[in-house]
């Protein structure tokens, strides 16, 4: 699934915040590192200014890799690109057939390169690829027993678009043995009383009892579907607003990646990804995968 991984880098401590991440996938799948900075100069001597910070980064992750007992395969490379970051970063996936972009950008606090968000959010908008999104360090005792990813959630919707995440996150849970939990929130029952104004309607009980099983029923199916690939696999139900309450279950049960596709039942076709996942992105803490789904 991942055999090349490309990380884009800012010489900032900041950005390599992502790399811990990085090398427990890769080290499971063998996969190739690619290690990029983007510079805007065309006539500054590129290889002066990037290459000791990129040598220095690559023979750490070799370093890193070879404690995660790396396949032999994997391998680091390095590369300075020039031109608009964003558009770097996505022209250079697509030619060298990147499984998976992996990116720091600053958390809900705020904190951070700016000019890092601004470049994440682009390449979110504009890349066809996974996108692994970090805002936080990872915690110093789960880098030090190799065990970064070990819980990932899975919101759904209940369309297929909305499963874009599952192939990827089945994947990733075989190679790295993560425990899978899908869950879907259950939102208020909208109903528009006026022109251009909506309210909130409770629903019956038989309605919402409906509700509740047709949605139960839906993440079943799904479940037995990934307890067949040997899969550790559980799922759960909310009620609320969609995006708070994946925000809120992941903090509560210790969620370390969620992943999300891009598109889903309330996807806009202006941006790559609906507004739940926008929300989760922006206002979420915890790693979040990005999947693009095909349009259907």
């Amino acid at each position: 699934m991942y055999n090349r991984i490309l990380v884009p880098l800012d010489g900032s401590t900041t950005a390599e915040m992502v790399l811990p991440y990085v090398e427990e996938i890769a080290a499971r799948y063998g996969a190739a590192v690619y290690l990029v900075s983007v510079s805007e100069m065309t006539n500054a001597n590129l290889d002066n200014v990037y290459r000791p910070y990129l040598d220095r980064l690559m023979t750490q992750v070799e370093y890193d890799l070879g404690n995660f007992k790396a396949k032999k395969e994997t391998a680091v490379y390095t590369n300075v690109l020039t031109g608009k970051a964003a558009a770097e970063i996505v022209r250079y996936a697509e030619e060298n057939d990147i499984n998976l972009i992996a990116m720091t950008a600053s958390g809900s606090s705020g904190e951070g390169p700016l000019l890092l968000g601004n470049i994440a959010a682009k390449v979110l908008r504009a890349t066809s690829r996974p996108v692994l999104l970090v805002k936080n360090p990872a915690a110093g005792e789960a880098i030090k027993q190799k065990g970064l990813i070990r819980k990932v959630l899975v919101p759904l919707d209940g369309s297929e678009l909305g499963e874009s995440a599952i192939p990827q996150v089945e994947a990733l849970a075989k190679a790295l043995d993560i425990e899978v939990i899908l869950l879907q929130i259950v939102e208020p029952i909208i109903i528009a009383s006026m022109p251009d104004v909506a309210t909130v309607a409770a629903p019956t009980a038989r309605q919402e009892a409906s509700r509740q099983t047709a949605v139960l029923d839906y993440l079943d199916k799904i479940e037995m579907g990934l307890r067949k690939s040997g899969l550790s696999v559980s799922s759960a139900l909310r009620s609320g607003s969609a995006a708070q309450e994946i925000i809120s279950f992941a903090d509560e049960n210790n969620i370390d990646l969620i992943a999300m596709s891009t598109h889903g039942r309330s996807g806009i076709g202006r941006w790559v990804f609906g507004s739940i996942t926008d929300k989760v992105l922006h206002a979420g803490n915890i790693p979040v995968l990005t999947v693009r789904a095909a349009r259907q």
